[in-house]
């Protein structure tokens, strides 16, 4: 028979038992006539006809076998078997399922996101061709850099032609753009800019019209066009062919597009895709021969046969040999230590299979420890659905043996119940895909602010679907497989008497479970404690400047004007608001105080080298007022000290002056720099020094200098309000358009929103990790609680005999406890060894928190006990109420 109908047959079986008792009764009656035809009676003729052809049901059972796939029938068998057990124990079904599904989803959520951020390959030709070059930058703020500038980008890329073709792509910038017929509003779009050859060597071809070419990297500012990536053609112009040729306005500059790349490209930053691609030629023309102007990243496509130690080596001589050559604009920084770091930087050449994401270094750290803590989410509900199976498999002993004693085998017992347990971790699964489905986009809207949100492509592939079929096998392997042993185990003669002897032993049989689910409910909940403690204590930093009721108004000017007209327009703007009944104060400034935009290296007064690292904040008069800095000495800015004729005048903060003067005044001192690129060195006064602020919530206020406003651009207007910044908005934009039509209004955030911004890392742990710990600590109470409520049913001939011999309510208690409790202190103590190992990977992110603090071991610890005690209630007080005479007349 061949393979196809065996298989076809197993889906058919009334039929083929119809087939072979009726096979089986043609040859009994064929036989029962012929001796019949000799003289014998009917009778007797089938008793001997049925005593000739033998045992009927053994041989229907060996005929089955031919027939059909005996293994694909019997796991058929089961699993109906199984549902049906399933619905007999629906409480018992329904824990185990919200336990797995929790678990599950949360580990397919992670998986999710590392898949999308950090696995998942570009969607380019060859991808693992693919390399970027970094450097060290031996500043721990940012160790390592990827931006170039143009004269060594040059260089390098003639050195490495042998072994890899290097091009330039720009780190992803948002801009607002005009687009042709969208009366006047402004649209923020992701803009790249890249070099020629760029899409050539990526391997990305045109969905529709052409990419940028080499020939668009000929003059500076000379080649005015654009590429839109395909989503962003569906979503801003809805497919629409027409879309080729348009224009629109970005920078004061009119681009047309020109092509739209293939639907699979969104560029190489993973999370943030690109909308438009510029030529390289198009960037600022003041970048290119400008080895002080870095801006973009350098990536490359190694040859064919080429290994990147190969072009590293190759690079790396064309690197320190273009710093050479510069070395000397290194400034007044140009110390012989400085300089020798400076020439012996080390060019690294690293993949970029993946892309190259600020996202990914920002969130891939967070991610993994997210995935481990559901890992352990996992094994503690693993733990807890292994015990709750124990607990069935031994109600269910009677069953075992009596299929035992017919003639099943161990190994058909084993099958059947780890075919069950496939059930229960099949049907897990699906819930926890429909919650990961749901977890994972709510992750992805916790990693970005509002204003630059990240988009992750969390689609279903194969590397997801490998990873669902793994944790069917893995929860099916490592959660069913000990209750299956332990139903195929029984001793029929014991189980058929019905004795209830052993409920000790079997209790003790659950001891590893019981402290391997409390050991990594431990270890969740001290490593998840640290992730909450340190953001509630980033979270209650103080900046050392008013954050509520203050509204960042980001401008831009709508046409290129002289200084001059910028700065007359910006001061109107100003004064304007300043009169709003509802605005309290009004300032504007270059950055934002959160986030270190621009450095500079100040020199101590009377060395020719030693400098230390300030960061500069360009302000106007009123900046102090608004943020409500506290003045410690001098003055603030006036209206007059912004002026382009006013002396050169500055303000510190009490970091800088304790670092620059010490003990002296800081007022009234000079000091000799060139903040801005404008010429020689200008004496500067200082006027005032205001009270520390922080421009990194983590880290100690650093030496801070603010200047007067230079008006090289519109700046981030500062205002205080007395009412709700987010409902006052709308007001404020289009007093703004009224007051100063040169600017236009980019952005409106809340400088509260902006310093939650930079917390958002540890918010996603603290959120995640909370969740996951309360997850684990249910579950560790609902495992203790089955199988304390599992030892006082066993032992309840036991506890029965002991009170009808005089011992007390609190002897029973012990007795029932005692087990459990040694488990749940061997787990604990367990737990809280691995965990302070695992609290090592945690510890960089940690802020003002320690793992041996006494709250760090304190909070999981007393979580523990606290559970422990509520899950032992119910069974202690159960096992003391139970009446002597009953359990034994049951027994």
């Amino acid at each position: 028979m061949s393979l196809w109908s065996r298989l076809s047959n197993v889906f058919r079986t009334d039929r083929i038992d119809r087939d072979l008792d009726d096979e089986i009764h043609f040859h009994i009656e064929e036989r029962a006539r012929e001796l019949m035809a000799e003289g014998r009676s009917r009778d007797e003729a089938v008793r001997q006809a049925e005593r000739k052809f033998g045992n009927r049901l053994q041989l229907r059972e060996q005929s089955r076998d031919v027939k059909m796939l005996p293994w694909l029938d019997s796991a058929i068998t089961d699993a109906s078997l199984g549902v049906r057990m399933m619905r007999k124990n629906a409480v018992a079904t329904a824990t185990t399922l919200v336990s797995l599904s929790l678990a599950l989803g949360a580990c397919a959520a992670a998986f999710s996101l590392l898949d999308a951020l950090v696995f998942r390959p570009l969607p380019v030709r060859q991808p693992d061709q693919l390399v970027y070059l970094s450097f060290p930058t031996y500043v721990p703020e940012r160790p390592e850099s990827e931006t170039f500038n143009d004269p060594t980008f040059v260089r390098l890329r003639d050195a490495g032609r042998e072994y890899v073709d290097l091009f330039a792509m720009s780190t992803q910038v948002i801009r607002t753009a005009q687009f042709e017929g969208a009366t006047g509003a402004r649209e923020p779009i992701r803009t790249q800019h890249v070099s020629g050859d760029a899409f050539e060597r990526l391997g990305v071809v045109p969905a529709a019209g052409r990419l940028i070419g080499s020939h668009d990297d000929g003059q500076p500012g000379a080649s005015p066009v654009a590429v839109i990536s395909h989503a962003f053609w569906m979503g801003r112009f809805g497919g629409d062919p027409g879309a080729i040729g348009r224009s629109f306005l970005l920078q004061e500059r009119l681009y047309d597009i020109v092509g739209i790349a293939e639907p699979r490209f969104n560029g190489i930053e993973p999370g943030r895709p690109t909308d438009v691609w510029l030529p390289y030629a198009m960037y600022d023309p003041r970048a290119f021969g400008n080895a002080g102007f870095n801006w973009f990243r350098v990536m490359g496509r190694l040859k064919n046969g080429a290994e990147p130690h190969q072009a590293q080596s190759v690079l790396q001589v064309a690197f320190s040999a273009f710093r050479r050559d510069v070395v000397s604009g290194l400034g007044p920084d140009r110390s012989p230590e400085r300089e020798k770091e400076f020439l012996g930087t080390p060019l690294h050449v690293r993949t970029a299979a993946t892309g190259v994401s600020p996202l990914r270094r920002q969130f891939e750290r967070p991610l993994w420890i997210l995935a481990a803590i559901a890992g352990l989410v996992l094994l503690v509900a693993g733990s807890n659905v292994a015990n709750l199976s124990l607990a069935r498999a031994a109600a269910r002993e009677h069953e075992m043996a009596l299929r035992l004693s017919i003639g099943a085998g161990r190994g058909r017992l084993i099958q059947q119940v780890l075919i069950e347990s496939a059930l229960v971790a099949v049907a897990a699964s699906a819930l926890a895909f429909c919650l990961g489905a749901v977890a994972a986009p709510a992750v992805v809207a916790m990693l970005s602010p509002s204003n630059d949100p990240v988009t992750l492509d969390l689609r279903m592939d194969w590397r997801l679907a490998s990873f669902a079929g793994g944790l069917v096998v893995i929860a099916t392997a490592l959660f069913g497989l000990a209750p299956a042993v332990r139903a195929s185990g029984v001793t029929p003669i014991a189980a058929l008497k019905g004795t209830r002897t052993g409920g000790g032993h079997r209790t003790r049989a659950m001891r590893p479970l019981i402290a391997f689910q409390v050991a990594f409910g431990v270890i969740v909940l001290l490593v998840g404690g640290l992730l909450v403690q340190s953001f509630a204590r980033l979270s209650t930093v103080p900046p050392g400047f008013t954050a509520s009721n203050v509204l960042l108004l980001s401008l831009e000017t709508v046409e290129r004007v002289d200084l001059e007209r910028r700065r007359a327009a910006l001061l109107g703007v100003l004064d304007h608001l300043g009169r709003i009944p509802s605005v309290v104060a009004v300032s504007s400034a270059e950055y934002n105080l959160i986030g270190r935009a621009w450095t500079h290296n100040v020199r101590v007064p009377g060395t020719a080298h030693d400098t230390f690292e300030t960061t500069m904040t360009p302000v106007t008069h009123g900046f102090f007022e608004t943020m409500m800095i506290p003045l410690v000495a001098g003055r603030t800015y006036s209206r007059h000290d912004v002026d382009r004729n006013a002396p050169a005048t500055i303000i510190v903060n009490e970091s800088f002056a304790r670092r620059y003067y010490g003990s002296e005044t800081a007022v009234g001192q000079v000091f000799e720099e060139t903040f801005f690129d404008d010429g020689a060195a200008v004496q500067h006064e200082i006027i005032g020094v205001v009270a520390d602020t922080k421009y990194d919530l983590r880290q100690p206020a650093a030496p801070m200098l603010y200047l007067p406003m230079p008006f090289r651009s519109a700046g981030t207007l500062h205002v205080r309000v007395s009412e709700n910044p987010t409902t006052i908005a709308p007001q404020l934009i289009e007093e703004v358009k009224t007051a100063g039509p040169l600017f236009r209004v980019t952005s409106a955030r809340r400088q509260s929103a902006v310093i939650e911004g930079t917390m958002l890392r540890e918010r996603l742990l603290a959120l995640l990790s909370a969740f996951f710990a309360t997850v684990g600590l249910v579950l560790a109470a609902v495992g203790l609680y089955g199988v304390l409520s599992y030892s006082v049913v066993q032992r309840t001939a036991e506890i029965g005999l002991r009170m009808a011999l005089g011992a007390r309510q609190a002897s029973v208690i012990a007795t029932v406890l005692t087990d459990t409790a040694k488990a749940v202190a061997a787990g604990a103590a367990g737990g809280l060894a691995a965990g302070l190992f695992f609290a090592r990977f945690v510890e960089n992110l940690l802020f003002e928190v320690k793992p041996l603090d006494t709250w760090s071991l304190g909070l999981p610890l007393g979580a523990l006990l606290l559970v422990a005690v509520a899950a032992a209630t119910v069974p202690a007080k159960r096992a003391a109420q139970i009446d002597p005479v009953i359990a034994l007349r049951y027994e």
